[in-house]
């Protein structure tokens, strides 16, 4: 009996002090997947784990969820590519800020369109996100407006004045679409989210500002204070996922589907929660 308990404890206390135990809360844990030996400013995963990286030579490369190189794509003539929206693997969204250009790539990264903003008549657009349609949302800051357009500039639908509402976007961060909603963070105010028309739904203000975000199953994943956030904006309930501080030095986190990517000077490490 006293052999049983000992396996027992010794159990629980490897839980405890393992790495995947000191990195979850409750059920929830950080696993190490892989390493990209690779200088990145900016990466990302998308929904069939497939990973891309904005390089420091201002490359972009997809990997398969192994690891594997699959395929890059370069463009310099439109300065630094400040994003990519990979919600729809079929047509990756990249972009150019500088420029205020969009670019859109198929799966294979090969170029499908692209879209300068200013000369469709957006002077001021700091966010962009692909539609699950197909199209494109702005926020035109000109305007108070979030926008639907067409690859080729069209305006397909737009919101109302946003600035007659109580809070108004000020410092638009991030935008994404999950098929029923576009949500837009503002990391001084909070979530605010429309219809596929465009047409204003409810403002949000979740637990820690917001910059960067994921909506998943209903669920605003966001990454704050050392902790993976997982907030049901509908009913105010949430979880955490501690992401131990050794992990964070030197690294900066980007939250994906169901990944954890920190950016190193001189690699990626991807995890998966």
């Amino acid at each position: 009996m006293k052999f049983l308990l000992r396996i027992a404890l010794l159990s629980v206390l490897w839980a405890v002090l393992s790495p995947a135990g000191m990195a979850g809360v409750g059920n929830d844990t950080l696993r190490p997947l892989l390493t990209l030996p690779v200088s990145a400013r900016y990466a990302v995963a998308d929904n069939l784990s497939n990973i891309y990286l904005i390089r420091s030579d201002n490359a972009i490369e997809k990997y398969a969820p192994d690891g594997i190189l699959l395929t890059r794509y370069t463009n310099n003539r439109l300065g630094e590519a400040r994003m990519l929206d990979v919600s729809n693997p079929l047509k990756v969204l990249v972009w150019y800020a500088d420029f205020r250009t969009v670019v859109m790539l198929n799966r294979s990264l090969t170029e499908l369109g692209s879209l300068n903003l200013i000369e469709a008549g957006f002077p001021e657009v700091r966010t962009v996100a692909a539609a699950q349609d197909g199209n494109l949302w702005i926020y035109d800051e000109v305007n108070f407006r979030v926008v639907k357009i067409t690859p080729e500039g069209d305006i397909r639908y737009e919101s109302q004045a946003l600035n007659q509402l109580e809070a108004t976007p000020a410092f638009p961060a991030c935008m994404r679409d999950d098929g029923d909603r576009l949500f837009l963070a503002d990391s001084t105010q909070g979530i605010f989210t429309f219809d596929v028309f465009a047409q204003f739904d409810r403002f949000y203000k979740p637990l820690y500002p917001v910059r960067s975000f994921q909506v998943i199953q209903g669920q605003l994943h966001y990454f704050s204070e050392g902790h993976i956030v997982a907030e049901r904006l509908e009913t105010g309930s949430s979880r955490e996922i501690e992401v131990p501080a050794e992990m964070l030095d030197s690294a900066t986190p980007v939250l994906s589907p169901r990944r954890l990517l920190l950016l190193r000077k001189e690699s990626v490490n991807v995890y998966s929660y």
